[in-house]
């Protein structure tokens, strides 16, 4: 998950599951694929290119990926495998689930315990989440807590959004295994925190990784920063999901990856009589970055596709009652920027974008296959609409495919989003609107809200460490004048070379800011861009 935060600047009681029982040994084969699902991958596989066929472990998972890229799930045979099942009540609104997650040991030492962040318990998030029983390898663990240390406190307090799962034997190098857990959750209404992205508001339940993920780890260690009040805080790597939902048969739901109905037969401890008539959709996906799924039952949608490179990219727009020139507009501004930003940056390897209107506070939140744009803009033709929408459609290649630390280098998917929705702007409208618009959005935002104000301060920071009235005018306008910056001095083809070099090489991946310069120095823009990242994102004054 991601967030942009532009717009800054211009409960009840779960209910106990009732699908079938879920196996308390790791399963022996991948979890079986539902017929719907199975037809899809038929009728794809009719128009993919010869080649070896995908093996029976990972196919499942490719359903989301166009013909011609599913075989990039063959680079994640070792990666985090979640098959989740939820129940929603969006009345309370709450959820209970469970999942079986299949974890690698990719790092060179043996681990004793594994890390589990429930960012719902974030006052970012402002929800609530509990695991409620955990097996390891089909044996029974106890979470314990996890206590943080914190610079202004002398004793270490425990985080909620963080818990560790004790393993029976250290798990090996290159080592697998199958977690186990059951879990509750509750949503907040109609919340303030956190731009409203999680919870229910405006008709629209939002429920963004509503399920305990695995973080990622480097050399340091399991990375669980702390989550700041504002700004992106879920940090994960790329991962293969399955997702099972439950909910009631009115509600439309839009989530990452590409669903279909459940054919699953129901739990023998199912009532004869629901309360409601309910609904199964199953979603898979990978590879892809979280999981998130947005529903109402007022959602209306429209949709078209689009061709690129032979092949049919399908753009959904979903939006409440009433705004269906809105939601129209969305759908254009989505597809126009999918030609540029393949044209700039390389293809986007999915069948499906779908755009949906949010309740969030922010100016537009975006997930792995999903664009959410707030509702207060949908009565507006182009302009700050435009956008927003292209901006969320922008991270898709940045943070989505090119995954970076959202915690400590914030500035390194907002601010080349941001350029890049400028990008859009040039190629869609003309130099002279673009420059216009870079006027409007980076100079004079960083300016009026930062440097007049006597907040200027570095980019490149963590975000907690940010004045929360500057982060908005440094990273997303500060930020963008960098690679303004790089551009002016390298040339346009250069400069283009470096931004799909960076995008080829990380993709799927996670990048860091030494990582995009690096990939300077290779495309021969080194001096160039190292000079200017010293200027705009380490200098705590604006550049003379």
């Amino acid at each position: 998950m991601a967030l942009c935060l532009l717009l800054a600047g211009c409960a009840g009681q779960p209910r106990a599951p009732v699908w079938r029982p879920m196996p308390s040994a790791p399963p022996t084969t991948h979890p079986t694929v539902e017929p719907a699902l199975e037809a899809t991958r038929a009728t794809s596989s009719q128009t993919a290119p010869a080649s070896a066929p995908l093996s029976r472990e990972l196919a499942p998972y490719a359903l989301a990926l166009r013909p011609s890229h599913r075989h990039d799930i063959e680079a994640f045979s070792d990666a985090t495998r979640y098959d989740i099942e939820l129940l929603i009540d969006p009345g309370a609104p709450s959820a209970t689930g469970r999942q079986t997650v299949r974890y690698t040991n990719r790092g060179a030492t043996p681990l004793g315990e594994i890390l589990l962040r429930l960012y719902p318990n974030t006052p970012y998030m402002n929800g609530a989440m509990r695991v409620t029983s955990a097996l390891a390898d089909g044996r029974p663990v106890t979470p314990s807590p996890y206590l943080r240390q914190r610079s202004d406190l002398a004793t270490p307090v425990t985080d909620t959004s963080v818990i560790r799962l004790p393993l029976a034997a250290p798990l090996a190098a290159g080592r697998s295994v199958w977690l186990t857990m059951t879990f509750e959750l509750t949503a907040p209404i109609d919340t303030d925190a956190g731009y409203r992205v999680f919870g229910r508001a405006n008709g629209v339940l939002s429920l963004p990784n509503a399920y305990p993920m695995i973080p990622p780890r480097d050399a340091a260690g399991w990375r669980v920063d702390e989550a700041p009040a504002w700004g992106d805080i879920v940090f994960s790597e790329t991962a293969l999901y399955r997702v099972r939902i439950r909910a009631p048969a009115a509600a439309v739901i839009v989530a990452t990856g590409v669903c279909a109905p459940s054919n699953a037969p129901a739990s023998p401890k199912e009532p004869p009589a629901a309360p409601a008539p309910q609904q199964d959709v199953t979603c898979v996906a990978g590879p892809v970055r979280d999981f998130a799924f947005h529903l109402s039952d007022q959602f209306q949608s429209i949709q078209a596709p689009m061709l690129s490179q032979g092949e049919h990219i399908t753009i959904t727009s979903y939006y409440l009652p009433g705004n269906r020139m809105g939601g129209a507009r969305a759908l254009t501004y989505a597809a126009e920027a999918v030609r540029v930003f393949e044209r700039r940056f390389g293809t986007y390897p999915f069948k499906e974008l779908k755009v949906f209107m949010s309740p969030t506070t922010a100016g537009g939140i975006e997930y792995p296959l999903l664009a959410g744009v707030t509702d207060a803009l949908y009565d507006i033709t182009g302009g700050y609409f435009e956008w927003v929408t292209v901006h969320e459609v922008a991270h898709q290649w940045w943070y989505s495919l090119v995954g970076s630390d959202p915690l400590n280098e914030a500035w390194l998917d907002e601010a080349l989003t941001q350029y890049a929705t400028s990008l859009y702007i040039e190629d869609r409208y003309g130099l002279p609107e673009a420059q216009a618009e870079r006027e409007r959005y980076f100079t004079r935002r960083y300016e009026n809200d930062a440097r007049r104000l006597n907040r200027d301060d570095r980019v490149g920071q963590p975000t907690g460490a940010f004045d929360r009235r500057a982060y908005g005018p440094l990273v997303y306008g500060k930020g963008p004048l960098f690679f303004q910056a790089v551009r002016d001095a390298a040339g346009d083809a250069r400069f283009n070379s470096w931004l799909r070099a960076y995008f080829n090489r990380y993709r799927y991946g996670i990048a860091s800011a030494e990582d995009l310069l690096r990939m300077a120095d290779e495309t021969g823009i080194g001096p160039a861009a190292r000079q200017a990242y010293q200027r705009w994102i380490l200098g705590a004054g604006r550049p003379d």
